[in-house]
């Protein structure tokens, strides 16, 4: 997710150019109903609910990425990218198979 504002973001997001992986992983449906109320804000455009959510999830994983770096994550983990003042920041969303050592990755697209 990503609120699109700094003026909502605590104190410790507002370094840059970081990218914030939060180490959520659900893990059954029960996980799911569980934490219902707190997950179901990970698509809200609700600055009130980023910030509930955000508390909830605790610090995240920075990641600071240097030019040329290619970073992979799970997308089904809450992350958002932060602070990129000058240069570009490209953004790809694709699919990769692994089928074993012996194999390539496939991208699809």
């Amino acid at each position: 997710y990503d609120t699109g504002t700094d003026d909502v973001m605590p104190s410790w997001r507002r370094d840059s150019g970081g990218i914030y992986v939060w180490p959520l992983g659900v893990r059954s449906r029960l996980d799911w109903y569980r934490n219902a109320m707190t997950l179901s804000s990970l698509s809200a455009q609700d600055p009130e609910m980023q910030l509930n959510l955000q508390h909830a999830l605790g610090k995240p994983n920075v990641i600071q990425p240097e030019p040329g770096d290619l970073v992979l994550l799970c997308v089904q983990r809450p992350h958002c990218a932060v602070g990129f003042n000058k240069g570009e920041r490209v953004s790809l969303q694709c699919f990769l198979e692994h089928n074993g050592p012996d194999n390539r990755l496939l991208i699809d697209c």
